[in-house]
């Protein structure tokens, strides 16, 4: 190879590298959703199968197709409970009954439960809320509900940190010896719920960053979503898991940060 053509050649693979890569991280790895088994002991009286979806943010791509498969696959797991913790909508409300019809064909025998998160309280929190209950979706809103089966254990939803009004003294209203599972959006509440009583806390909201650099990691964060970025966390006996989400906002691009269900194995 010449001078010349060894130049010309080298002009013209960076952009074309870079739009092979940023049409892979729109049009595959945004839809290549990973179920992430997750082994948590928690001391809990039996076994419990949990899938966690977060940040489906069915706007603006209204993908109907993709959000189906995502449910099917979720049923498939066959867990007990079905857990979202927030953000169904990015921007607007205007579809909303398309997004419960979706959701209505989630199934779990023990319930399926969610919260609200940052973007949904800030585009129509009460609109959301009865998409979710024509979905059949337990909506939790600073409440506390038990766990069928498990006595003393309780499912908790609170508001979003960011744009609600959390409040968890439904945690401090239960007995000493009570133990929650707390849906709280945005992971960096961790530090904040430090209640003994709250065995495990599940978040979303950084959806991992949905672009991460290798030997960089995420490029950028959300606010409350800076310290815990994906994955499982531990603090003495208390336990945080941050889902990466299932859609994207702002940018639809995903590289190195597949969507996630998150098959959780509780014991």
């Amino acid at each position: 190879m010449n001078r010349r053509t060894f130049v010309k050649r080298s002009l013209v693979a960076p952009p074309l590298l870079l739009g092979t890569g940023l049409g892979y991280a729109r049009y595959e790895e945004r839809h290549a959703v990973q179920v992430v088994p997750v082994d948590i002991a928690l001391g809990l009286p039996h076994p419990l199968q949990v899938a966690l979806l977060s940040d489906i943010h069915f706007d603006p791509l209204f993908e109907t197709d993709y959000l189906e498969s995502v449910v099917t696959r979720t049923n498939a797991l066959s867990p007990d409970l079905i857990l979202f913790t927030g953000d169904f909508v990015s921007d607007v409300a205007s579809r909303l009954a398309d997004l419960a019809g979706i959701l209505a064909k989630t199934r779990a025998p023990l319930g399926r439960f969610a919260i609200l998160g940052n973007h949904d309280h800030t585009v129509a929190p009460e609109l959301v809320g009865a998409a979710l209950e024509l979905a059949g979706v337990t909506l939790l809103r600073n409440r506390t509900v038990p766990i069928p089966g498990m006595e003393l254990w309780y499912l908790t939803g609170l508001e979003s940190f960011w744009r609600g009004r959390p409040d968890p003294t439904c945690v401090t209203r239960t007995r000493a010896e009570a133990r929650h599972i707390v849906l709280a959006h945005e992971p960096d509440s961790f530090d904040r719920l430090g209640d003994p009583r709250i065995a495990l806390q599940l978040s979303g909201h950084t959806h991992g960053g949905q672009i991460r650099m290798p030997h960089w990691g995420a490029i950028q964060l959300p606010s409350w979503g800076k310290k815990y970025q994906a994955g499982l966390y531990e603090n003495g006996e208390r336990k945080l898991y941050v889902n990466k989400g299932i859609g994207t906002v702002v940018h639809h691009y995903r590289f190195n940060c597949p969507p996630e269900i998150t098959l959780l194995r509780l014991t």
